[in-house]
Formats: structure tokens, sequence, C-alpha cells
């Protein structure tokens, strides 16, 4: 480090290189540019280099281009500190050795090694030392210089360059000054613009990168677009072309009905231009089905060329995603500056080529900060042996887009108007595009024509107000001579690309960083899509603007939070790491790759925390620590499809040309563990792509599954009578089912074959009819041994005592010990069927952990894995959290809430319901309450969302118990008008079946009552059609109760005269309160019912209706019988600390 930084500053030769140092207790890189996800510096980092302090200005990761054993390889190093007054960027030996990276230096050239002796770097020596990476120029004899004026630098506020760029996103404005030449920035770089308010909308994402090995203009990517109107010049639509390795992108413009010549010629002169101006020759060509379909001429023009043709599949517009999102930000671009500029829609070519142009040379996140321009500018010449530095676009000739321009007359420039003297020397228009950077584009509006030229003025304060009669004294002194020389002059053809509109494939910063105002729902081939109106909110700023000073506290605060803080100022030299050990995270703790195959060298099931994340895609797969395991396991699988004949093979052409719709698959990964959250196996299963189904109804999909209710019901019968219960998976459950219609899909990736599909045979995973079709063959085949249909609940069957329920592939088989011989002749028919797993006694049915004790008739149901998992969505710790909620009343926001806080909030109270649901009751009530607020939630609601993650965390160990009772217990409990807003009452009951909660529920009423009479009625009602329907269940699982009378439990000693006297009289001109009551009545009358009073220290639906206190809260615990789990969730903590302890000692 010492040599590194005594070296003198003029001409060091390794000042662009990374050097190994084994010294060094920190990565050092001087050149930010190199540096990702940059995030400020506590102030007083600093780094000791011999006697001198050298001050860290920020961190960040840096990618390194390494030389491997056979090809470059990429090293990922984190926490690396940004030291600008470095002479060299050093790589810390002493931080890889940490993660298992040895330095190999028996042989020449010496090399850094994984700990499995693969090659992570070949080193190179230079000037005395160890180089990684060398990224400094080299000189070309041959370069180009271009001697000519250059204007000087524009200085303009941030507002005035968010409109002359068209509109991009604010970190885009951030970083213009660094990524252009010509553009200085006046105050503060943030905007508030309403025209992006209008016109930018939030999408669906996708993220779904392709790999890109080509260079700049290799691989292109091609869509087309239909306008729904033609321009003043008659174009109807537009072909779009973007380079996939810069994002530079090219128009073209039909003015007929696109047909396949009219793409060929284009193609030629756009494949022509490259190899004639950049000497590079397209390779690759990626484009949406119609091509193929529809187009055929093309795709054998591009097979006669050699040129590789990768189509998307029909309808599956973000497989072309590099068309699709560049369209997608052009016209939201274009339409920004539209709907700023006023300006009609015929000039739909002349605006979009407008925001191409800008987009080509705006900074965007995906380049790296970067533009297309430079990208592609830079690397072309770079690939020509023609290196000069970046190719930065110069912006010092735009104006704002729409602005008034006045354009110097042919006459006047020409000196032909000499003598008339006060005539207009130039036409009032407005800007609506460049030619280049001299040469403006002008729309006259007077004439309803488009110039273009260089003499003009403009006025970037004014824009078209819509009305022409302000323009016409222009040409008032004006004769048909002139007129008709601008006709001559005008429409020029531009060779500038424009984009079309697409939906959204990946996020570029010029969409990405709005966030809206307001939002509308609306319906897009079938999906559901957020619309919403934009303004671009502040950014945190570069680091080059933070190490100036010039930002204030809040902000650095701000960016601190987003990242690993370092409040010691020796921590830089200590807290650095690279990713070459650490490949993931798994709920904020990082993954050990070595460590991961360590243990599964030594036979050691690695627990989830240690697992890497999961392969997204089958192309993330190869990169994988598991990448053996997970292709055995898709082996594995494609047997299995094989033996059940899932599909037969047919070949492409008869299919394609009879029209039939070609469904894509594809791989999903999942990790198999034990109860301790161990690794078993991987697992790999076919998908089929349903979602790309067409004339698919509900109808024709929807399948019962058994319901949480029905599942408690079914755990508190076998606590009460000692039922046994096993627990059985059927290997690839949906494919014993035929298929009853004709489907094709294409081969699964890894394992296709030149012009195959596949024709499905069998109910695969992903279509939408495949969960019905299992759901009918299993349950005929339980019907032909002779089991019964349970008719409240399709996935439950019952014969001769034995229970039989489903839910998909999971069975349970429940029977008492008499019935054994019974239910093993079922269970040995089912298996001779379907091949099938298991056979141990339930210990996890649906994520819910099954404890027994049969000594004493009881079952435990237990979330405190998941409650421990979703505590994680918590973004506040100090908060009070004794009880779920406090008794304080959550009013609605007032103003709108960002899309991200929408989607947390979203996040966290879906999570809480599905445990409000299952087995916690004891939160369903604070859940109800935070559900009203999902759409627009504020900081009270968050924090109060976190409240319930965190009770639910402090509690986790607490576990819904089922038995040690009799009969069935029913409540009711209402709140009259609580609601302050709408004055709707609050109302909750609570079932109870052998002594253990089965049901429940926390709600608001639909309807306004007058009294806590009515409110009372209407819950008292409620809950006696829940206690009946379960009654009804009890009796077709032969479950015989002692007291037939359902009995219910109210507080309200009014409502109980009113239903069980015949002289009470209720006094309500609610005509569906009276219509309750009558019901109630004859159901009382016909004993059904029967309804009791119990104090409300006593009603165990009180805690349904409100926010109970502290000193309450373990009296209603004890009343919903949820109580300490047997076996403590943190014995699995306490093993996988000691075996982490034993692995140290011997590893």
């Amino acid at each position: 480090m010492k040599a590194a930084f005594s070296a003198s500053q003029q001409g060091y030769p390794l000042k662009d290189a990374f050097i190994l140092d084994s010294g060094s207790t920190t990565h050092i890189c001087n050149d930010l540019s190199r540096i990702e996800d940059v995030r400020p510096s506590t102030p007083g980092d600093y780094i000791w280099a011999g006697s001198s302090k050298v001050w860290i200005r920020g961190y960040g990761a840096v990618t390194l281009t390494t030389e491997g054993s056979q090809d470059k390889q990429a090293l990922h190093i984190v926490n690396v500190a940004w030291c600008p007054d470095f002479l060299c960027s050093l790589v810390s030996f002493r931080l890889l050795r940490r993660q298992g990276i040895w330095w190999d230096n028996r042989e020449d050239p010496t090399s850094l090694r994984r700990w499995d002796g693969t090659i992570i770097a070949i080193l190179s020596e230079r000037h005395g030392q160890w180089i990684i990476e060398d990224t400094t120029p080299f000189d070309s004899a041959f370069h180009v210089r271009m001697n000519r004026t250059k204007r000087s630098p524009q200085r303009a506020t941030a507002m005035l360059w968010h409109k002359r760029l068209g509109h991009p996103g604010p970190s885009a404005i951030e970083h213009l000054i660094q990524q252009s030449e010509g553009v200085r920035i006046k105050g503060i770089t943030t905007v508030q613009c309403d025209a992006c308010g209008r016109s930018k909308s939030k999408r669906q994402i996708r993220r779904a990168l392709r790999l890109n090995d080509e260079g700049p203009g290799e691989r292109i990517a091609i869509d087309f677009h239909e306008y729904e109107a033609d321009s003043f010049t008659k174009e109807k639509s537009q072909m779009l072309i973007t380079c996939r390795n810069s994002r530079y992108v090219w128009d073209f413009y039909f003015k007929d009905n696109r047909p396949a010549r009219s793409i060929i010629r284009l193609l030629a002169l756009f494949i022509q231009f490259m190899k004639k101006q950049f000497n590079i020759t397209v390779k690759v060509i990626e484009t949406d089905n119609e091509i193929v379909t529809v187009k055929q001429e093309v795709e054998k023009w591009c097979t006669s060329l050699s040129i590789r043709l990768e189509p998307s599949a029909p309808d599956t517009q973000a497989q072309n995603g590099g068309a699709e999102r560049s369209g997608g930000v052009i016209k939201e671009k274009a339409r920004a500056i539209r709907l700023d500029a006023n300006l009609p829609w015929e000039l739909w070519p002349e605006i979009t080529r407008a925001a191409v142009y800008l987009y080509n040379r705006t900074p965007n996140y995906p380049n790296k900060w970067k533009s297309p321009y430079e990208i592609f500018f830079t690397r072309a010449a770079a690939t020509n042996g023609i290196v000069t530095g970046p190719r930065r676009p110069n912006q010092a000739h735009l104006r704002a887009y729409g602005c008034k321009a006045f354009a110097m007359t042919d006459d006047t420039h020409r000196g032909k108007s000499r003598l008339q003297r006060l005539d207009p020397k130039a036409w009032i228009g407005y800007l609506v595009g460049y030619q280049s950077t001299n040469i403006y584009r002008i729309w006259i509006p007077s004439m309803a024509k488009v110039i273009s030229t260089r003499d003009v003025v403009f006025n970037e304060d004014t824009i078209f107000n819509g009305k022409t009669e302000d323009l016409m004294d222009n040409l008032m002194h004006n004769t048909l001579e002139e007129i008709a020389t601008w006709v001559r002059t005008v429409e020029l053809t531009g060779t500038q690309s424009q984009q079309p509109e697409t939906e959204t494939f990946y996020e570029d910063d010029t969409t990405q960083e709005e966030s809206p105002r307001t939002q509308k729902t609306r319906y897009h081939q079938g999906r559901k899509v957020v619309e919403a109106y934009l303004t671009p909110p502040p950014t945190p700023p570069p680091v080059a603007l933070l190490v100036q000073g010039e930002v204030n506290n809040e902000d650095m605060t701000n960016m601190s939070n987003q990242s690993t803080s370092m409040t010691n100022p020796w921590a830089a030299a200590f807290m650095a790491g690279t990713e070459s050990g650490h490949i993931g995270q798994h709920e904020g703790k990082p993954i050990d790759k070595a460590q991961v195959k360590r243990l599964l060298s030594k036979g050691i099931k690695p627990h989830r925390n240690q697992l890497p994340p999961l392969p997204t895609a089958y192309s993330k797969l190869e990169d994988h620590p598991l990448y053996e395991m997970f292709k055995e396991a898709e082996k594995t699988h494609l047997q299995s499809h094989q033996q059940m004949k899932s599909w037969t093979e047919v070949q492409a052409s008869p299919v394609k040309r009879a029209g039939h719709q070609i469904l894509d698959c594809m791989w999903v990964y999942t990790y198999k563990l034990d109860k301790h959250h161990r690794l078993i196996k991987c697992k790999a299963r076919l998908v089929v792509r349903g979602d790309q189904q067409r004339n698919i109804t509900s109808q024709d999909t929807y399948a019962a599954t058994l319901a949480g209710r029905s599942f408690r019901m079914l755990m508190a019968i076998a606590a009460k009578y000692d039922l046994e219960l096993k627990q059985y998976d059927v290997t690839n459950a949906f494919v014993h089912a035929a298929i009853d219609r004709e489907i094709y899909m294409r081969m699964p990736k890894g394992y296709q074959k030149p012009g195959t599909l596949l024709k499905v045979r069998k109910a695969l995973y992903g279509l939408r009819i495949s969960p019905l079709l299992w759901q009918k063959e299993f349950t005929a085949t339980l019907a032909s041994i002779g089991f019964q249909q349970i008719p409240q609940e399709p996935c439950c069957m019952i014969k001769d005592g034995v229970i039989i329920f489903f839910y998909v592939d999971d069975i349970i088989v429940a029977y008492h010990s008499k019935q054994e011989s019974e239910a093993m002749k079922a269970i040995n028919r089912i298996q001779e069927k379907y091949a099938c797993t298991g056979g141990d006694n339930l210990q996890w049915f649906l994520g819910v952990e099954v404890m027994r004790n049969r000594k004493q008739k009881t079952i435990q149901l237990s979330q405190a894995a998941y409650a421990d998992k979703i505590s994680q969505l918590a973004s506040r710790q100090d908060i009070r959290h004794d009880t779920p909620m406090s008794g304080m009343e959550l009013r609605p926001r007032s103003d709108l809430a960002e899309p991200s806080e929408i989607n947390r909030y979203q996040r966290k109270i879906g999570s809480l319901l599905f445990a409000a649901v299952t087995t916690r009751p004891d939160i369903a009530f604070a859940t109800s309450r935070l559900a009203r607020f999902l759409v627009n939630p504020s900081t009270e609601h968050q924090d109060a969302a976190d409240r319930v993650l965190l009770y639910l965390k402090k509690t986790e160990s607490l576990a819904l118990e089922l038995g040690r009772g009799d009969g069935l217990e029913v409540a009711s409990d209402a709140s009259f008008a609580d609601n302050t807003l709408d004055r709707k009452s609050s109302q909750g009951y609570a079932i109870k079946l052998f002594g253990g909660l089965i049901a429940w529920r926390a709600s608001k009423q639909d309807t306004v009552t007058t009294s806590t009479t009515e409110a009372e009625l209407l819950a008292l009602s409620q809950v006696a059609k829940e206690a009946i329907f379960t009654s009804r269940l009890l009796k077709e699982l032969q479950v015989n109760l002692s007291n037939p009378i359902i009995t219910i439990k109210c507080d309200n000693t009014q409502t109980i005269r009113l239903v069980n006297e015949d002289v009470a009289k209720l006094q309500t001109k609610l005509r569906h309160v009276d219509i309750h009551n009558h019901w109630l009545r004859q159901e009382v009358t016909r004993k059904t019912i029967k309804v009791e009073y119990v104090p409300s220290d006593n009603m165990i639906a009180d805690g349904f209706t409100k926010s109970l206190p502290a000193n309450k809260w373990a009296s209603f615990l004890d009343q919903l019988g949820l109580v300490k789990r047997k076996e403590s969730p943190l014995k699995e903590a306490e093993l996988e600390k000691l075996q982490e302890h034993l692995e140290g000692l011997y590893m």
C-alpha cells in the first residue's frame, strides 16, 4: 500500500490497474466510474498509507474482469473504499483468503484459486507488482482527431435540462454533468414536473435479462408498433431496432401496411449501414413471433445471410425485452414531451423521433449511468482500434422541447427580401426535433409543416398554446412565391431512431424512480395493471457531489440507511470483503459458498440459512453452487414424466400450419427440507406456461381446496377420539390425470430437439385446468373404492370410519386403531394407482406444524417458523408490542402513498393474514383493521403493522391447542358504531369444538345499525349460520354431539330477550335487521339454536371486536386456547449454533 501511494501522481503506469496487495486490510479503488451501488462514507473514515492518511470518500462494489484458465471470469468485490488520491487500485489478499481463496505460486504464472482448486484469476507481474486486472488504455497508432468549434457549455436549471432531455428521471439529471459535454446545472437537481405526472405510468415488471456476449451492434432486437392515426406525412407504423449491447436505438417508419418486402428493404439498409460506417456485422436478431409466423419471407432472408433469428413465444412481449422495454421508455418520454409542449397528435413521428434522439443521449441506470450514445460509439471505436477516450454526447445544442422558435425565412437567409423591410424575417414555430447538433426541426403551425433549419432563435419560456390566430401575422405580407419556397424545403427524412410502445420488461432509470400521485386500475391482455400518475421524486445525489459538501445531512442519512453504516473510522480498513465466498443473502444473512460445499462433502445437511438462493431460471443454473444436484433432479423429473407418458414428441411444422397455440415451459427449482429446515434434496419441476393459454375461463378451472376451518375441525376430532393421522404425498400428482383437450408446448430448456414439439397428454403443472382435472381424478378413485364425498367439504371423503382429506397432492388418512385394516386396504388401493411417499405420522400440513400429546389427547398447531420468517418484514424494531394493537383508532391517509410504501404494506398484511386465519386468532382483529388501508397506507399504518409482526415474533412459541373439552361452543359479540368514519359496527365470533377453537372471525358489519341491540342481532345471525354449517359437517363426518342444540353465548340481555321470548318485539325501521331477528326466532323455535347470556369478562369473542388492554390480554389468550408449545422452537437454533461451533473445530 505504501508503494502505491508514494509514487508520483503524474504518469504512474498502473493508475488504472488493480494490484493484489497482501498487506492491505481493505479493497481500494481510485476510479469512481468503476464503482457500483455507491454509498457515502462516514465522516472520519480514512486509511493509513505509510505515514499519511488517505481519506475515504465512499464505498461500493467493483466487478473485476480476470484471466481464468480458459476464458475471462468476473470477480465481484464489495465494500470497496473509494480513494481518488490513490495512484492505483488495490485488492486485499487478506480479505480474499477469508473467503477461501488462496494464492498458488507453485507455477508460473501464479494464480488465485478457489477452495476446490479452480482458477479464479491468473496474475501478471508488471512494474514489480502482481496485477489482477489492468484497464490502462493502450496508445493507438491510428486514431481520428476532429478539429471543430465546440459550443460553449449551456448553464440552465435542472427543470430546463429536464425538458431539454425529454423528461428523464431525476437520477439521469444528476449524472448528466459527469456523462455529457456542454452541460452546466444551476441550483438543485430535483424537479417536479406535471407532464411526467400525466404521461408516465407504473407498469408490471418482470426481470429476465438475456446473456449478451456479443459486441456493439452484433445482437439487435426489432419490434413493430402501430399508431392510432396517420401522421401529417402519412406514416402508419414504425420499426424499432435496439442494440442489446449498448441499448442504442434506431427507428424506421412505414407508410404502407408493413409487408415483408418493406421490412427486408429497411433491414438490408440498416445492416449495410452498420457494416460501412462501423465495420459491425449483425449476427443475431431478437424479434417477436410475427416474423416467423406471418412474415416468413423475412426469416428466410435472415437465414440466407447467416443471421440467427431468435423469436419470442406468441403473445409474450416480455421475451423480446430488448426492443419492448426501450420502446416503453421512449413512448413515455414522447408522451411527456408532447403533453408538456401541447403539440398535436399528428406530429407523432417527429415527437417520437426526438424522444429517441434524447433517449440515446440520456444516462440510464442499466448502463451504469452512461448514455447509450457513449456506450455504443466508445465500444464501436474500441472494436476498430480507435481509442481516444469516452465518446460522450455533447448536449450544448439542446433546447426545451416544444419551445417557441423564430426560424429565419429562406428568402431572408438568401437576402432576397431586402426591399420588404417591414415584413417578418422569420417564421414563428416550435422545436420538434434535431437533425444534427446544429440543424433543428421546427414545426410551423400556420403552414402545418416541419422544416429543417440552422438559423433559429429560441424562447424556452414559451410553448404552443394550441391557437394559430396569433401566428398569422408572419404571413400577412408574404407572396405566394415565398410560401411555395417553403413547401420545397419541408419534411426532410431523418435517420434517428424511434421506439414502439411495449410492456415493461426491465427497468430503466428513466421510468424506474418516478413515484405515483394518483392511481387507477386497468386490464391489459387479461392482466391487471396498476396505472399511476407520476412525478419524479428527489433521489440521493451521486458521490461526486457528496464529497464536495453540496448535500445536506438529511440526504446523507437517507443514503446511509440504505446500506451498512460504518460508525468507526477504522471499520473501513477491516470491514471489506468479496462475494467470491458470499454468494447471496437469506433474510439479511450472507450465504457462504465454500461452507455449503464443505458441509456437503462431509455428509452434513446444510441449514436453510446456509443454502444459496434458488436459481430463478434455467439460464441461472449453470453458475449455481448446487448445479449438479439440480441437474440430477431435472433428469429424475423427466424420467418420471417418461414413465407416466405425460407427452409425445411431434413435428413442429404441422402444428404451426394448423394454427395451434404453442405454450412455453420453464423449470422451477426448490429445496426439500426436513422438520429442522435442513436440506434433504434439491428438486426441479417442469411447469407449463399456462398463463399464455387463450379462451380459458374461471368456470373451466375452479378446483376446491380444503378449508382451514375443516382442517382444524378434523384435528379436533382426531384429538378427541385419539385417531391415527398418517400423511402421504402423491408424486407428480397432476400428471396422473389425463388432459381433455389438445395442447402443445415447447421442449424444456436443456433438452430441446430441433423442429420438435411436445403434445401434452397429462395435466402438467402450470396448466390452468390441471388442479380441477386432478381433483376429479382423485375423487373418482376414492369413490371407486367405496368412499363417499362430504357434501359440505369436497376435499374430504369417508368410508367405514376412515376419513381421507387432501390438499392437492398432500393426503391425510385419519382412522381409529380399530379401523386400521380398513385404512390399510384403502391406502394400498391408492398406492396401486399412484406413486405415493410418506406414511409417517402427521407433522406438517400446509406450513402448519402439528404436535401431538396422545396421553392428554391434545393436538397443537403452530406457525412458529412462519412467524419468525415474516418478522423480517418489520421496518422498525423499537415499537411497543406487548399486544398486537393499541387502543387508538387508525385514520385514513390524507395524501397519496408511494408505490414502494403500498407494496411494502401489502406484503406485511398479506403475510399476517395467513397466520391470522390459520393458527393465530389473537391477531385477527388487528389484521382485519389494518387490511382496510391496503391501497393507501400511512406511516402510522406501517408502524401498526410492524407492531403486529413484532408481537407475532415475540409470541411465536404460542400454539393453538385442540382438545381438553366436550361439545360445540359458540359465541358472538359486537361493538356498536365503533368506526367513526362510517359509524358501522365491528362484529366477531368464535366456535370451539371439543375445547379447541376451530373457527373465528373479526370484521366490520356491512350496514349501519341504530342501536347496540341491532348490531348484536346481526352478529348473532352470522355466527348462527356458521354454527349450523359446522353442525351439519360434523354429522356428515359421523360425529355425534351429546347435545344436538347449538348453544350460542351472547353478552347483551336485550338481544337474548328479543330472540328467546315470544312477547318481546324489536322496534326497528331497518328491514334487514328485522329479517335476521325473525330468522333467529325461527331457529330458536325449531330448537336448532339456543342463545344464553355470558358476562362480558368471560366473552371469548370480545377480543374480535376491539383492541383489548394489556391487563386483559393474558385472559383472552387463555380463552382462545393459545398455549406455549410443548417443543421449543429455540431448540433448532441452539443445535445450529452447536453444529457451527463443531464445524469450526475440525474445518
